[in-house]
Parts: structure tokens; sequence; C-alpha cells
């Protein structure tokens, strides 16, 4: 009889631990260097999931990859050297949210936005993980801008019942088109908690999830002129612990109080049977530091991984021109530059790096 009632306390014991309430932290949010692999599925979920919510809920939707990306977490002047420049805090990170848009309400001028990228930072006070930057090009020509009031995605620690709300702004342009601003709230709220199986997670894996509705007007200044689009987008993440990245994102528009899924993710492993031009990539995050910067009497030295015996180094002004270029060489001259802040552009192998020289 006590064996059995050990083995009864035991599996009830382990039950609870597969099925308990988990945390999200800070360490769970994606770091510089990140490479997260997802699959985009198909959105014929209809709008029952969105009621899943509430305890020890079990999520197990059928879905059917059809596509691939990589989430590459970069810093701004890894990016584009460009907005080394423009965007102020060097070591918030982020990554491509998408590849073009044709300009809210800017068709018919022929103004297009391609290659956005927003940057993130771990925050202080309050404790979140907000967006803090932006950058794209815009007609062609790289544009960054840091947020005016930054959006919080997440507030920490993320616990079931908890409820949030934040404003944001954000606000970028250029002379030759004008701008273009966003501005809004975010509402979010820990909805529930359970498990999650996916073709990533075919065991159940504990994790709560969070629902964000983002209320903003994105308005468009040109020529004099301005105008602006009201939008309500709202975002489902199941969030698991130590994955930094959400175990399934559904996205979706409200209009008129109904919501219309537009996409479906989820973290997944590299299939090469969807012949995705996205391949099986691995990051390798390197520091390269740069002294005495400013640089006194016009010498820098390069401190350097010391995997890196073949390097080329090529310098860049703060218009984006290239000033000089070298091949192994972790000492330069650069008294013959004009005096400023030029970004350097290290490359060894399949490595990146990017530092600023103050001259």
């Amino acid at each position: 009889m006590m064996r059995w009632f050990t083995i009864l306390l035991c599996s009830l014991f382990a039950g609870g631990i597969t099925n308990a309430q988990i945390t999200i932290a800070e360490s769970d949010m994606p770091v510089r260097g990140d490479t997260l692999r997802y699959s985009n599925a198909n959105t014929a979920l209809g709008t029952s999931f969105a009621a899943d919510s509430g305890a020890n809920i079990v999520w197990d939707y059928v879905l059917n990859p059809t596509s691939q990306g990589v989430d590459h977490y970069k810093r701004p002047a890894e990016v584009n050297p460009l907005f080394g420049f423009t965007i102020s805090n060097p070591s918030c990170y982020g990554c491509k949210i998408a590849d073009s848009i044709p300009g809210i309400g800017l068709i018919a001028s022929g103004i297009t936005i391609a290659d956005l990228h927003t940057f993130y930072s771990m925050m202080v006070t309050p404790r979140c993980f907000a967006a803090e930057a932006f950058g794209a090009k815009v007609a062609g020509f790289p544009v960054g801008a840091v947020y005016e009031v930054p959006d919080a995605v997440y507030m920490f620690p993320l616990e079931f019942g908890d409820n949030d709300s934040s404003d944001f702004h954000l606000k970028f342009g250029a002379a030759t088109f004008g701008s273009i601003e966003q501005k809004g709230y975010r509402k979010t709220r820990v909805d529930g908690w359970g498990t999650i199986q996916t073709p990533y997670f075919p065991t159940p894996k504990p994790c709560i999830r969070v629902r964000s509705e983002l209320n903003e007007i994105d308005s468009v200044s040109l020529s004099g002129m301005s105008f602006g689009l009201p939008r309500v987008t709202i975002e489902y993440k199941w969030l698991v612990n130590g994955e930094h990245y959400p175990a399934l994102l559904v996205s979706a528009i409200s209009v008129g109080g109904l919501e219309i899924v537009t996409s479906t993710r989820y973290r997944d492993y590299y299939r090469p049977e969807l012949n995705t031009k996205v391949r099986n990539i691995t990051a390798d995050n390197q520091d390269v530091l740069v002294y005495p910067n400013p640089a006194a009497d016009g010498w820098v030295r390069f401190e350097l991984p010391d995997s890196w015996t073949d390097f080329h180094t090529e310098l860049f002004d703060a218009q984006g021109k290239s000033v000089g270029a070298w091949s192994n060489q972790r000492q330069l001259n650069l008294a013959a530059l004009p005096s400023g802040n030029y970004l350097a552009r290290i490359i060894s192998g399949g490595n990146t790096a990017y530092v600023k020289v103050v001259r």
C-alpha cells in the first residue's frame, strides 16, 4: 500500500511540475547575435483560438508550415553603417520586421519604404523589453530614428493575470519626402497559462499566452499636407522559458470588432523540404574594440578575436562614403582624415563587426 501511495504522490508531483504556471523574465528575451528561425503556417485558425484563454489550457493547433524565415538580431550599425550615426544608442539591437511597404498612403507619390527594422533595449525603469529605435530605406535612402516614447512590448515579470498599458510614439523622415509618424498605445494582458504543442515542440511545453492590442494612428506629412490612418492590431504570443522567441505568434487586425488573422508563425527548425532561401545558419557573436578612441595622434588600434587572422577593414564617414580600406592591419594611421565620427567595418570570413571610430 505504501508503495502505491508513493507512486501516486510522485505522479501528482510530476504532473504539478509539467503543468505549473511559469514566469517570463528578461532572460527569456532575444539577445544580440540571436539567429531565431520560424515557420509561417496556414492562417486558417478561424477566430475560435482567441477564446482559448484561462488556466491550465492545452494549446495544440494544426500548423502546416508554408515558408520559413530567420530573425537575426543585430545592432543598428551592423544593419546599415548610417544607422550608427542616426540612432543614439549603439547597444540596442533588433531584426527586420518587413521587406517593404508601399508607404502609408504614399503610393501616388511613388515613395517606397523597404528593409524595415525595429531595434530593442532592455530597460530598467520600468522593467521592460521595449522598441527603442527604427530604421528603414525610404525612397532608397537609409533613415534611422529613435522612439520619442519607446514601445514597451513586455513588462517584467510576466505572469498569468498581469495587465499593462503604455503609450508609444515614433516619428521619422527626411527633407526629401516628409515624415511618417506612429502614435498610439499598447494594452497587454497575460490571459492564459498551460502547455503548447507545435511541430517544434511535439511534447507539451509549459507556457503563458500574452495578448497585446495596439491602437495607433499612422500619419504622413508630405508637401505641406498631412493625413492619418487609425488601425487596431492584435497579437497573441505563446511564450516559453529559455527560447528567446514565441512558441507561436498569431497576428490579426480588428475590423468592426472582428479579429481577422493576418499571419501565423511558430518557432521551428530548418526545413529543407520547403526549399527556403534562408539556409541553416548560426550566429557568431564576436566583440571588436578600438583604442585610443578618440584617436589622439591619428593612430588607432583594433583588438580582434584571435581567430580573425585574415580580415579586411573599411572605414566610412558620416555620409556613408568609404574613406579607406586595409587588409590584415590592426593598427591604422588616420591622421590624414578630417576630425569627426567614422564607422569601421571589419570582415573576417563569415564574421562582420562594426565599431565607431572618433578621429
